[in-house]
């Protein structure tokens, strides 16, 4: 779980101590009149529903890129084993040189 999730887990953490760090500044000018007032009042007009929607969209950009990450894995992982395979069926069999990741060479390009 650890090295799958772990860098998940890395960024919940992180954005949970900037958090914290917000909210401690925020209490230190609770009831203090400053330009910090007119930050804040601006940041008070952000509605939820933005907010959720914000956090669910990074959510989902963060699982998007981890699922082809671990797609791309698959992939390599299991090209080698393909490739033996299909030798073993039929040795004169010629490559169609397509690297580990499924991509055209850069001399094709």
């Amino acid at each position: 779980m650890v090295r799958r999730f772990g860098n998940v887990v890395i960024l919940c953490v992180t954005v949970a101590y900037c958090s914290r760090q917000v909210a401690i500044a925020v209490q230190a000018f609770a009831g203090k009149t400053s330009l910090a007032d007119l930050k804040l009042g601006f940041f008070a007009n952000i509605t939820m529903v933005y907010t959720l929607s914000l956090a669910v969209s990074g959510i989902s950009v963060v699982l998007y890129l981890n699922e082809r990450r671990l797609h791309r894995k698959s992939r390599e992982r299991l090209t080698e084993r393909i490739t033996k395979l299909e030798l073993t069926l039929d040795p004169s069999r010629t490559s169609s040189h397509l690297t580990s990741r499924g991509l055209t060479r850069r001399e094709d390009a």
